[in-house]
């Protein structure tokens, strides 16, 4: 295949595209559906919804983010470096909206939400995929002058502290600390100095520093976390909750729908905490399975970014593997009480229809690229 060859959309791309990354993806989708379904009775009621309304929905939301997956693995990957800069000034509009009034839509402290009446979007998951794609374009654009701090890093920089800015004032600090992760891994893989890179990380550990003392709520949780036994039915309630979930699942579980701590018991099992009453009801084992799936996943994603021989493609594949990463580690990381408790869904698993779509966009963009991949003679 002449990999030099640009055509818009390529069907035959699903043929060539990786099918371990493929597979895994669909066998994430049907595990969701699965605990999404034990859950959403009980879930749905603690939200003032019908007994089937939330799985109903979610099996909409993964019908519709698997129809898109699907569109991108056939869309070549390249057209997104033409449409680079709309892409994230639109990014940049949605998460301004969310201030409008009328617009945004706001869930306690929180206000990071589009109000669509059928539906919620949080335009600070879109923004991690322009912002992934933006960044994997400038620096390969920069090419060897990414070393110069003034030309290379601080224009991305600027903007990207905008994101992240915008998105603080919103609530959003996991989701400004995701950003800024995803930055410095490709920061790092476009072959910056070291030294740039540790004097970019002391800046935004002192911001997000500044960030967390500045506000009570953000100190409270860092409390909690450090001993939430200390207020057990306040501020430390969900991390014990969960801690309880994971120790009555014990190593078989409890059994498929049989979770104790869905019932009204642990907020957000539907979403947050999904991971908990995964292994509450089928237990360590089947909770190390659904690890070992992504550790496959990634492992399978670090193989594309190693044969794609197109730096932008191969930058672009690396974002987007790590995005998934990160978001897995953290949500188990949170559910174990090995971090403060904020939200961060387990990809294509919990409830939520922005999360799932833009990671579906994401899988798919890497599937083409992929399947851009010149065949061995």
């Amino acid at each position: 295949m002449n990999t030099t060859q640009t055509t818009l959309f390529d069907f035959s791309a699903l043929q060539r595209a990786d099918k371990t990354i493929l597979y895994l993806y669909f066998i994430f989708v049907v595990i969701g559906l699965i605990f999404i379904y034990s859950i959403s009775r009980y879930a749905g009621n603690t939200i003032g919804l019908d007994a089937n309304a939330i799985f109903f929905k979610q099996f909409i939301f993964a019908l519709v983010s698997m129809i898109a997956m699907l569109f991108f693995t056939t869309m070549d990957y390249r057209i997104t470096r033409v449409v680079v800069v709309p892409i994230f000034f639109i990014s940049l509009f949605l998460l301004v909206a969310v201030f409008f009034p009328g617009v945004g839509l706001q869930v306690g402290l929180a206000r990071r939400w589009i109000d669509f009446r059928f539906f919620s979007f949080n335009p600070s998951e879109f923004a991690k995929i322009a912002l992934t794609i933006y960044l994997a374009h400038i620096f390969v654009k920069k090419n060897e002058r990414v070393t110069d701090f003034w030309f290379g890093l601080f224009p991305p920089l600027i903007l990207v502290g905008i994101v992240f800015g915008i998105i603080l004032l919103q609530s959003g600090l996991a989701i400004g600390v995701i950003i800024v992760l995803i930055m410095g891994v490709i920061i790092f893989a476009g072959g910056t100095s070291i030294k740039h890179l540790v004097y970019i990380g002391i800046a935004v550990a002192a911001i997000i520093g500044f960030a967390i003392w500045g506000s009570n709520y953000r100190i409270d949780r860092i409390f909690a976390f450090l001993d939430p036994w200390e207020d057990p039915r306040g501020i430390g309630y969900q991390s014990i909750e969960s801690l309880r979930a994971l120790d009555f699942g014990g190593f078989f579980g409890v059994g498929l729908g049989n979770s104790i701590q869905k019932v009204s018991r642990l907020p957000a099992a539907h979403t947050d905490f999904i991971f908990a009453i995964i292994v509450e009801e089928v237990g360590l084992l089947g909770g190390t399975a659904l690890l070992i799936l992504y550790l496959w996943f990634f492992i399978a994603g670090l193989k594309i970014v190693s044969k794609t021989q197109d730096p932008y493609g191969r930058l672009l594949a690396f974002g987007f593997v790590t995005l998934i990463a990160i978001h897995v580690l953290l949500h188990v990381m949170i559910n174990m009480g090995m971090v403060p408790p904020t939200g961060v869904s387990l990809p294509f698993i919990s409830y939520g229809g922005s999360s799932f779509l833009m990671l579906s966009i994401a899988i798919g963009i890497l599937l083409n690229i992929s399947a851009h991949i010149p065949l061995k003679e």
